[in-house]
């Protein structure tokens, strides 16, 4: 049977995508990695603490739980649009917080409703974790946003922990890299300031 040129040519750019969007960014070498990067608790889990109050994973599992109770864990955001953490999470003494995010398209309003609750939950003292399902690029990019928004860190410090930090970010998310232009991060400020203020 012969394959058209057209499907053929379809197909080839299908592996392609796949396969970039298995590739990861470099990684720093442990002794060129800044000391103010997120510390590694559990590699296996993609768990690190990000500052002290405020931890970034993959999906939490049954192997992640003994971690997060070690931490003393008060608030899980999860951003992935299905939510495991309500079976395994729901005996634990954890606020459960569901955003759904698909990682093509992450909106500026997402993005200030999870910098919302991590301004609310850094005021009251309460650790958070922050996830997706590998803990890479969602996951990433909101806390690339708070290093900016809540530690006062340059988009370019940001962006170099994100991607180079050893948490697995894909560079075949570009439109990641849009999210961190001036324009936006300004109007994600504008709105964790002056929250009634229009678009």
């Amino acid at each position: 049977m012969r394959i058209s040129s057209y499907a053929f040519a379809a197909a080839l750019l299908g592996s392609s995508l796949i396969l970039q969007g298995c590739i990861e960014s470099s990684v720093l070498a442990d002794a060129q990695r800044p000391d103010h990067w997120g510390l590694a608790i559990a590699k296996k889990h993609n768990f690190y603490q990000v500052n002290s109050w405020l931890y970034r994973s993959e999906q939490p599992s049954d192997l992640l739980l003994p971690y997060l109770q070690q931490q003393k864990i008060d608030i899980v955001i999860n951003l992935r649009t299905r939510n495991e953490d309500l079976t395994l999470l729901k005996h634990q003494n954890i606020q459960l917080i569901h955003i759904p995010i698909n990682t093509w398209d992450i909106q500026r309003q997402q993005i200030v409703k999870v910098m919302q609750i991590l301004q609310k939950a850094q005021a009251a003292h309460q650790r958070v974790l922050i996830h997706c399902y590998h803990g890479s690029d969602r996951t990433g990019t909101m806390i690339a946003m708070s290093r900016i928004l809540l530690e006062g860190w340059t988009t370019e410090e940001a962006l170099q922990e994100m991607k180079h930090g050893g948490y697995g970010f894909h560079p075949i998310w570009i439109n990641i890299d849009r999210l961190f232009y001036p324009q936006n991060v300004e109007w994600i400020r504008q709105q964790l300031t002056h929250p009634h203020q229009a678009s």
